[in-house]
């Protein structure tokens, strides 16, 4: 006879099985959606293609949900003490007559999932976690919540929480939605208006909170997070990578992740610039100044004089003369708030002044004059290569100058900043917010003025099909006539036979019919072109169609509902800016720890970096339990943890450490690489200025060499940390650099140094 595990668990996988059984069944249902609904294309009213649209995106969306398996779709149970029992997983699963199979982990019912504890078992008697490999249930852990209730439950397992922290790492983040605790799910299902602020110590799980939150939000109110409405930023793209795969497990796909350095379209920067340099570009206080004096300078490549002929006199600008115009322009522009890609005209108006100040008019007409020489093409030519349009990417390279900025920065900041642009063709991270900031200031030039459309006649196309923008009756293309809808390729009605090809006042009249149906009195026809060039009517309607509105683009920054921060806490001033402008409609989730602030410009409170966001009031949600560091590797990391900051308690007893001095560092980082264990994920860690020297000491195919600057916000089963004193030296937070190091490790730390060991960390060597 089967033993109670064996029976437990064929009774789970039958449940499993008609689960996974349904979801075949919807997905085959949602492939036949997707095929019905690009099947409705030309015939019928334009409704109908709104129709099919919708259709084939909720099918698209449907069948990414259900694909969206991971680690099982059926992953936990709850028996209630009133007799009913439910199963909880990745989604919700009706069967045919609408009964629920599987809870959705998101909905109120799933909540007890994660909360329910023996001193507030919330009607739990049991709670079963289902471990699965793909549709196959491999194993079940219980926690009896309420023995005395319990009657014939079976209790199987030892922790499965503890079993899931102890697996070992992959590559990438895995989410955590069988094993999310009850202070993690408090944080998790908090409400979306406002800002959350969730903070908490190395492994406490703050980022797959922040990732599981928004999944949660989605579900909670799909209409105002859905696509792409959800924006998530994280310190850099080594960490954005490793954290994608959660959200797409999790059976999300529309939310953007965005690295720091991603923030503006078109960029992609990852390298930092050293602290000092970082210092003074993320200061709000310095770069304001500086960028407001860069943007009404004149290009490298303006023209330093310009010279004119009228009425027999030879007119002249020189460079001094130019320099003046410019700050006459500066401060017109400055009283009328003008921006600098908006200032041509004022620019062009100053300059003709200028002209006319230095040529003798005595026996002149400045009226003729200013307009005479406005017109000129070298006046416009010399204006469009005096005053051009700029781009960020321009003005910030000419900092590579330090007597642009040596004024407002003085020699030493001016000098660091050039020098960092030096042989440069890359932005860094911190280039980043700058580049954000002169997209502000530099503003967009006046719209050209719209072309004129002739309204008695459409433009013919050489080039279709193209879209019209009013209706189109036509027999060219199709065997009887066609009629065609504003903005549509395709008609939106045919004829057919009905009509013959002659008859094109009856055509007209059934094509009337049509249109009034959808709203629109026909007055008269007038000859026009359909969307592929054909020759057509086109109606005069009673009433003019509305103005079309532009297609849709891309989310910009005012488009985010809710955007979340992680490793919040090294933000600087002005990265903390770019941020505001994204989140400027949108509520918030801030996700950091101050213990781990290695900017040199992190806020010192979670108050003053909410200021910085513009934002003055959070919910605060504290998570104080550690579950990925193990306590020994805890105490020792919290050694160099800054003064004020409270150690995370840790769940996991045990961890392995090694604390070694030796005279060759790079055989003994070779050494130990190819010692580590070949399961599991294993990094050495070294401060960035060594890296490409122990990268070249490493041969071992399965560690990863990882600069402590990008090591934030990772995790791996094995660390190799390098010389910790030199990490500490690198930068003026140094130490809190550190503290950040030497909290990467799961299982194994091994701390291999040269020199002696910081201070702090010496008394723990051995």
């Amino acid at each position: 006879m089967p033993d109670a595990r064996t029976q437990e668990i064929a009774s789970e996988q039958q449940v499993v099985d008609r689960v996974y059984d349904r979801t075949d069944t919807m997905r085959t249902q949602a492939q036949q959606l997707a095929k019905e609904g690009h099947g409705r294309a030309a015939a019928g009213p334009a409704g109908g293609l709104v129709e099919r649209d919708a259709m084939v995106h909720h099918a698209a969306g449907k069948l990414r949900s259900l694909d969206a398996e991971a680690e099982g779709l059926v992953f936990g149970r709850l028996d209630l003490d009133d007799g009913e029992t439910y199963h909880i997983g990745r989604l919700g699963v009706r069967d045919e007559d609408r009964e629920p199979l599987l809870i959705d982990w998101r909905a109120p019912a799933a909540a007890a999932f994660y909360r329910a504890t023996p001193g507030e078992p919330l009607g739990v008697v049991r709670r079963r976690v289902i471990i699965s490999r793909g549709r196959e249930v491999v194993d079940l852990d219980d926690d009896l919540l309420t023995p005395d209730d319990a009657g014939d439950l079976r209790v199987l397992g030892e922790g499965s929480l503890l079993a899931a922290l102890q697996r070992a790492r992959g590559p990438q983040m895995r989410d955590i939605v069988t094993t999310i605790q009850r202070e993690q799910d408090e944080a998790i299902r908090a409400p979306a208006r406002g800002v959350t602020l969730i903070t908490g110590g190395p492994g406490t799980g703050k980022t797959q909170v922040a990732l599981h939150r928004a999944a949660y939000l989605l579900y909670t109110d799909r209409g105002r997070f859905a696509d792409g409405r959800v924006l998530v930023v994280g310190p850099s793209t080594v960490f954005t990578n490793y954290i994608s795969r959660v959200l797409p497990a999790l059976g999300e796909d529309s939310i953007h992740l965005r690295a720091i350095g991603e923030l503006v379209d078109g960029v992609t920067a990852t390298r930092r610039d050293p602290a000092p340099v970082a210092e003074i570009k993320g200061s709000t206080l310095l770069m304001d100044a500086a960028l407001a004096e860069l943007i009404w300078q004149a290009p490298p490549t303006a023209p330093d004089h310009l010279k004119l002929v009228y009425a027999g006199q030879v007119i002249k600008l020189g460079h001094a003369e130019l320099r003046a115009v410019r700050e006459v322009v500066r401060t017109r522009a400055a009283a009328s708030g003008t921006l600098p890609n908006s200032g041509r005209p004022l620019a062009a108006k100053a300059l003709l002044e200028a002209l006319w100040a230095a040529v003798d008019g005595e026996h002149l007409e400045r009226e003729l004059f200013v307009e005479d020489v406005g017109d000129r093409p070298e006046f416009r030519r010399f204006l469009a290569a005096w005053w051009p349009r700029l781009t960020p990417a321009d003005v910030l390279a000419w900092l590579g100058d330090a007597h642009r900025v040596r004024g407002v920065l003085g020699d030493e900041a001016a000098e660091a900043l050039a020098a960092s642009y030096h042989g440069r063709t890359d932005w860094s991270v911190d280039d980043v917010p700058l580049l954000d900031e002169l997209d502000e200031l530099l503003g967009e030039p006046p719209a050209a003025p719209k072309a004129q459309v002739e309204p008695a006649r459409l433009r013919e196309l050489t080039m279709g099909p193209q879209l019209v923008d009013t209706f189109v009756l036509s027999c060219g293309l199709h065997d009887g006539w066609s009629l065609y809808a504003p903005g549509l390729p395709t008609p939106m009605a045919v004829a057919g036979q009905s009509i013959d090809n002659d008859a094109s006042a009856q055509a007209q009249r059934w094509a009337a019919a049509i249109i009034l149906r959808e709203g629109h009195q026909v007055v008269s026809w007038i000859d026009g072109f359909d969307p592929y060039g054909e020759d057509g009517y086109v109606p005069v309607l009673a009433e003019p169609l509305p103005v079309a509105e532009p297609d849709d683009e891309p989310a910009t920054w005012d488009d985010y509902a809710h955007v979340i921060l992680d490793e919040s806490q090294d933000l600087s001033p002005m990265e903390c800016r770019m941020i505001g402008r994204r989140a400027a409609y949108a509520s918030m989730t801030i996700v950091g720890d101050l213990g781990q602030a290695t900017h040199p410009l992190a806020a010192p409170t979670w108050q003053e970096l909410l200021a910085r966001l513009d934002r003055r009031d959070a919910r605060m949600l504290d998570l104080r339990t550690g579950y990925r560091v193990p306590q020994v590797l805890a105490d020792y990391a919290a050694r160099v943890l800054a003064p004020g900051i409270e150690p995370t308690q840790s769940y996991r007893p045990g961890g392995e450490l090694s604390v070694r001095q030796v005279d060759d560092l790079a055989a003994a980082v070779r050494d130990a690489a190819r010692a580590a264990p070949g399961e599991g994920s294993v990094a050495v860690v070294v401060a960035d200025h060594m890296s490409g020297a122990i990268v070249s000491a490493v041969d071992a195919p399965h560690v990863t060499v990882v600069p402590a600057g990008l090591v934030k916000g990772l995790e791996y089963d094995h660390v190799i940390v390098v010389e910790p004193a030199e990490i500490v030296a690198a930068e003026s937070r140094g130490q809190q650099r550190l503290y950040v190091v030497l909290t990467r490790a799961v299982a194994r730390l091994e701390v291999l140094h040269h020199q002696p060991l910081p201070a702090v960390l010496a008394a723990a060597a051995g």
